[in-house]
């Protein structure tokens, strides 16, 4: 029921009362409580660390306790205390989430598998290198200053996600316009020459609150401790919403976005033996011309229509268009037989020259309905969502060889010099690649209130998923080639059943167990030239949710198994693929976020993760082994902000650690486990400026971050020294 129309309803009765009652003087008026569970998702001016309600398992405003899948949300005052601005970091201080580096791009697993998926607001898109070729992807993720919150699910979301890998679901939530108006912004300046600056204006245009608009600005230079490697990017996003009547609200937004880099594609190599070769920590092996360079732009809208106090309809379209340029060449050796270098052994080859240029676009269009309604005495709610998506990408790749060797311990970034990309006499390829990929899909779902302890989510998604690409071979080995080929069309359809139940043991206490099935689609070709059968499998969740202190802190405990099977495995007798690869991931997460005491937040996350190939997968992959050796057995996260009582209450204090077990790659370059230690200090010169100074890795851990294909002359890259960021927010 809709917050404002009660509290009509109870002012015009009281009105009433009170004027019947003026007429018989003996009259007394009784005392009328109205509670309410409040579902609001927004997390701004909150200062707390949990959220009352996310929507990304099924699209209905679901408190964490009523969701039976384990879910994380990352707040703004969680994002402002530890100084997070980009989407790997963020991630990298949440429950269960392995952030790795993949061929140019930044990746999310979770349970040990990737997370595909990203929504904004719900809508889905692909996440940045996830649909193909990492290199051949033109997008970028988004600065943090748009969003409100991050919402992550972990296991497969049947529900909302019916075409990736079981790792999860992110949700970022936009940031909306207020009733109110509001300004604030920062400045920041950090180690390696980081500066940035933000400001976020909302309010109403109207007097009759009726229209309503913000504007975000962000200028950002991301300088690093590595030599050369450092960049910007500028964000600027607005977004307007209008009440078109009581009942019915329009949302206008937009997004542009530029980022530039000159970035560390390849890392370092090793020693001899897997053993740290000793380059000091700012070596950057790379050509002092490598760079890339993103563009972003985007366009929303949503329109919402309160039909009653029970049923409401929700229309989205989102647009994204990226470009893309990437040129980059580099000292690095991926042959497996390598074995490293030493001041004795210092020689590495350059990896080719090699660029990238890439353009695409996503649209999506989707109409939710969710509604109550009243069977064998009891309500219950529906909730159904019909979609539409479409993505088309295109990349040209070309490539100069260069096996040229350089001493590591002296190598010079201006050695390598630019070449001429528009020069075919030197290319070793020139190919061109289009790719294109629809979804349509059904989403359909009640939650059944059994009773008022019992209630039960069932549903499913209907997919129907088609992909087409083909190429063009401009140069291949050097010659000339006028080579046009097709790839194998993809169509396949499937209905994902989704289904949850919860009881709640007592008010502040629920057990859940939840199943889901996992479909994705493959685009690779057997012997016989037909594609592969898609992945599938199965999620099973049980775990246990609990509020405390009025709702104000969440806790919550949660056994799984991830099954999936399918996997395509290479046959190198034939050249061809087939679905016989099978793996399994079981495990445990433990989280609590919110309050513990007042002006006293907490974020914690511990998870414990196994997985194996339940079938042999090639001579390399024997049944047994472990399947994702990249991911930690033991991950625990630890954030907490105290505000100081009495005299001290203008400063605030924080501090927290990420530990993880030791790892390797598939080739067996191990990264023993470490603990990463930040902090942070806040001092309140006023009501409307604040000043922060944040620390991370205080110890000055030296590690490697986790990376799948680690070899000893490639993909080994330093985690961030200790760094420090000064801040100062400002707000009106």
């Amino acid at each position: 029921m809709r917050l404002q129309l009660s509290v009509i309803s109870m002012a015009v009765y009281c009105a009433l009362f009170s004027a019947s009652s003026m007429a018989q003087d003996s009259a007394e008026l009784d005392t009328i409580n109205v509670i309410g569970q409040n579902r609001s998702t927004k997390t701004e001016n909150t200062d707390s660390y949990t959220t009352s309600a996310m929507r990304t398992t099924t699209g209905l405003a679901l408190t964490p306790k009523e969701t039976p899948q384990s879910v994380s949300v990352i707040t703004k005052k969680q994002l402002d205390d530890q100084g997070i601005s980009n989407m790997a970091d963020a991630l990298r201080n949440t429950t269960g989430i392995n952030v790795i580096e993949d061929s140019g791009k930044t990746r999310y697993q979770s349970r040990g598998f990737y997370i595909d998926q990203i929504e904004e607001d719900g809508v889905s898109s692909t996440v940045a290198g996830s649909s193909g070729n990492p290199y051949r992807d033109a997008q970028s993720m988004t600065d943090l200053a748009i969003y409100d919150h991050i919402e992550v699910v972990r296991g497969a979301t049947g529900l909302t996600q019916a075409n990736g890998e079981p790792g999860g679901t992110i949700n970022a939530v936009r940031k909306k316009p207020t009733r109110q108006f509001q300004a604030n912004g920062e400045v920041a300046a950090g180690s390696w020459d980081r500066y940035r600056a933000m400001g976020d204006v909302s309010g109403s245009l109207n007097s009759a609150k009726t229209i309503r608009g913000r504007l975000v600005g962000v200028w950002n230079k991301t300088g690093s401790f590595k030599d050369t490697v450092s960049g910007h990017n500028e964000t600027l996003y607005g977004v307007m919403e209008a009440d078109l009547g009581e009942n019915t609200k329009l949302t206008l937004g937009a997004l542009y976005q530029h980022k530039q880099d000159v970035p560390d594609s390849f890392g370092i190599p090793m020693g001899f033996n897997g053993a740290d070769a000793g380059l000091d920590k700012d070596t950057y092996l790379g050509a002092d011309w490598n760079q890339e360079k993103y563009r972003k732009r985007n366009a929303f809208a949503e329109l919402e229509h309160y039909f009653n106090d029970d049923w409401k309809i929700t229309g989205k379209l989102n647009y994204v268009k990226n470009n893309s340029l990437q040129e980059y060449a580099g000292l690095a050796n991926s042959s497996t037989s390598f074995t490293g270098v030493s001041t004795s052994s210092p020689y590495l080859t350059v990896n080719n020259m090699q660029r990238y240029d890439n353009e695409g676009w996503q649209g999506s269009a989707q109409v939710n309905v969710t509604g109550k309604y009243e069977l064998f005495g009891r309500k219950h709610d529906l909730f159904s969502t019909l979609s539409f998506s479409k993505e088309k990408a295109d990349s040209r790749w070309r490539r100069i060889m260069n096996s040229t060797a350089y001493d590591v311990y002296q190598f010079s970034n201006s050695a390598l010099t630019q070449p001429n990309w528009d020069d075919r006499s030197t290319l070793k390829n020139d190919i061109d690649y289009v790719s294109n990929r629809y979804q349509r899909a059904l989403q359909l779902g009640t939650r059944f209130n059994l009773s008022d302890r019992w209630h039960l989510i069932a549903g499913g998604r209907y997919v129907n998923y088609m992909a087409t690409g083909y190429y063009q071979y401009t140069t291949w080995n050097g010659k000339p080639d006028n080579e046009y080929g097709e790839n194998t069309p993809v169509h396949e359809k499937k209905w994902v059943p989704y289904a949850g139940i919860t009881w709640d043991v007592t008010p502040n206490t629920s057990l859940y167990a939840s199943y889901t099935e996992i479909f994705k689609p493959q685009s690779v070709t057997n012997e016989q030239g037909d594609t592969l059968d898609p992945v599938v499998g199965t999620n099973y969740e049980i775990g246990t949710k609990s509020t405390w202190l009025d709702n104000r802190l969440n806790t919550s405990a949660a056994l799984f198994q991830i099954v999936q099977k399918n996997r395509a495995i290479y046959d190198s007798a034939t050249g061809f693929y087939n679905p016989e690869g099978k793996v399994r991931s079981r495990g445990l997460d433990l989280e609590i976020s919110g309050e513990i005491l007042p002006d006293w937040n907490v974020f914690a996350g511990y998870t414990f993760n196994m997985s194996k190939y339940l079938e042999t997968e090639s001579t390399r992959y024997a049944e047994g082994a472990n399947f994702n050796p990249y991911t930690p057995k033991h991950m625990f996260r630890l954030y907490t902000s105290y505000q100081l009582p009495g005299v001290a209450h203008r400063w605030t204090i924080g501090g927290g650690v990420n530990v993880q077990s030791k790892t390797n790659s598939i080739y067996n370059i191990a990264q023993g486990g470490y603990a990463l230690w930040n902090a942070n200090i806040q001092y309140d010169i006023n009501k409307n400026l604040r000043v922060s100074l944040i620390g991370n890795n205080l110890t000055d851990k030296r590690y490697y971050q986790n990376q799948r294909v680690r070899v000893a002359g490639m993909n080994n890259f330093y985690g961030d020294p200790r760094n420090f960021m000064f801040k100062l927010n400002w707000k009106l």
